[in-house]
């Protein structure tokens, strides 16, 4: 995602200046100072003791799942226990696919939809959650009707007609209703109506005002999406587009996406409206582009431009992390005036007009949305507050690609950076390990970009790039902890000192060689 500017800095929004940043200490940070003096004797006495330390280290939370490596509370309980939002997702199952089928009315703003999981369980079920904010009208488990009733906003609990056995697969559909404008739920809005157009869309939550579904980037699934509008208008969604008209009715027309990759939920999305839609091949990828009719015919040719740069983009960021984890290529531009300037819902992200048509933007924008397919969408989020392996990735793709397009080098955007925020206490108040549910969206924009092109001038060109290529091809949820154990294994340097400093630490790093400084 690309965070909006309050009248700053387009590329991210600022923490709030009244607002102290909240310290709730990493569960890591205990461990560091407990056997940080311990790790400081053996770095005396070989460097590669870091490694094997920090391979002790583990996702922050207790009562971690085996079968899935998600944390938090008892499983087939609401909530996973989250650092930052403790009541996202469920336990005691992992979703392997959802089939959303949406009946969208423009006329009421409502939808009768059903939704069909299969899953497994990790964890004999007497009764499971979903996350699910629109009104539930009848739920099916294996073929049999089962109980449920609504726990708060978004808890659906499911009360199967027989207990799930641990390890066995379930089906479960849920047909449901309601208007999501309606919906009142988590920090952010999750839909947006503006000028005919509908679009449900956001992070970290926007799944449980369209459909029900495990709501955590922890447990990516496959997605197939079919939306029914009346004849005239566009749905959008994910993936490949199957057919525009899979149901064949008169006044109707079916909109059917398949995405082939799994994807954390709010990766998902749907957008109904009036749109101009492009779409082809490019080297070998399928992709659509489509532009609200909203627009003027001159921006929606500008914003088609600039978003048809995007597979010239992906060849250029497949040099810096391997190749495009996806089988589509895309992006949208609705009319509504988001919240965000972009966000990287999976093989096709969503684009504000106002940012997209900015000619001094476009490009740093596309691209760290783009980026985000690899961090961020292919290697998704242990847990929400591990924000930094996609943000501070996309930001840092952004500077690259702008230096391997004829740009500064990214050197340069580090150290504009860094001259612009070293001076100012507050920033670097929000940490990297924990910055926070009130900070998840605004430091890491900075800090983020500057922590990673501080590492590579640390650890080097090669050493830095097979880092970030074999962790981008590798797909799944996996947490910061993690990604500092990856990076300490591809060098003999201690990266303890240098993690403190830029990870950890409440205070701007010292400009010292051993943090990345010249």
């Amino acid at each position: 995602m690309t965070a909006p500017s309050p009248g700053v800095d387009p590329r991210w929004a600022p923490p709030n200046p009244n607002t102290p940043p909240i310290h709730r200490p990493h569960p890591v940070a205990y461990l560091l100072a407990i056997v940080g003096p311990v790790l400081v004797v053996l770095a005396l006495v070989a460097p590669l003791a870091v490694v094997a330390a920090l391979n002790h280290w583990r996702p922050p939370g207790a009562g971690t799942d085996p079968a899935n490596g998600r944390s938090g509370a008892r499983e087939g309980a609401p909530g996973l226990g989250d650092a930052d939002y403790p009541a996202a997702g469920n336990g005691g199952y992992d979703v392997g696919r959802y089939e959303i089928h949406i009946s969208w009315d423009p006329t009421t703003e409502s939808m009768r939809s059903r939704t069909t999981i299969t899953a497994r369980a990790t964890q004999a079920l007497v009764s499971f959650y979903l996350d699910l904010a629109l009104t539930t009208d009848r739920v099916v488990v294996d073929g049999e009707p089962a109980a449920f009733d609504q726990h708060g906003p978004t808890n659906l609990e499911v009360t199967p007609a027989q207990p799930i056995a641990n390890g066995a697969p379930f089906e479960v559909t849920v047909d449901y209703s309601g208007k999501p404008a309606d919906v009142r739920s988590g920090d952010f809005p999750g839909w947006w109506a503006a000028k005919s157009e509908w679009t449900a869309a956001g992070q970290p939550e926007s799944a449980a005002w369209w459909y029900p579904s495990n709501d955590h980037p922890s447990d990516p699934a496959l997605m197939d999406v079919s939306i029914r509008v009346p004849a005239g208008l566009q749905a959008i969604s994910v993936g490949r587009l199957e057919s525009r008209d899979s149901a064949q009715e008169p006044d109707f027309d079916t909109w059917h996406w398949v995405a082939r990759q799994p994807m954390a939920t709010y990766l998902n999305f749907m957008t109904i409206g009036r749109y101009e839609i492009r779409e082809g091949v490019d080297d070998g990828l399928p992709y659509v582009y489509a532009v609200t009719e909203a627009l003027s015919t001159a921006d929606r040719a500008k914003a088609f431009a600039t978003l048809m740069t995007s597979r010239t983009r992906v060849r250029t960021l497949e040099a810096m992390f391997g190749p495009y984890p996806f089988t589509e290529l895309g992006g949208v531009v609705p009319s509504h005036d988001l919240w965000f300037d972009g966000l990287e819902t999976q093989t096709r992200p969503i684009y504000v007009a106002k940012s997209l048509l900015d000619d001094d933007y476009a490009s740093e924008l596309v691209t760290h949305e783009l980026a985000h397919m690899w961090f961020g969408n292919n290697v998704t989020v242990r847990q929400w507050n591990d924000i930094f392996n996609n943000e501070a990735y996309a930001s840092w793709a952004a500077w690259e690609y702008a230096a391997r397009t004829g740009g500064p080098p990214a050197q340069s955007s580090f150290q504009r950076s860094f001259d612009r925020w070293a001076d100012r206490p507050r920033f670097w108040r929000i940490t990297m390990i924990n910055p926070t549910r009130d900070h998840l969206f605004d430091a890491v924009y900075e800090r983020g970009p500057m922590t990673l092109q501080a590492l590579r001038n640390v650890v080097g060109d090669a050493a830095f790039l097979a880092l970030s290529r074999s962790w981008a091809q590798d797909p799944g949820s996996r947490s910061l902890e993690e990604w500092m154990t990856r990076a300490q294994s591809v060098t003999p340097v201690d990266l303890g000192p240098f993690f403190q400093a830029w990870i950890y630490a409440p205070t701007a790093p010292a400009r010292t060689r051993a943090n990345g400084f010249a």
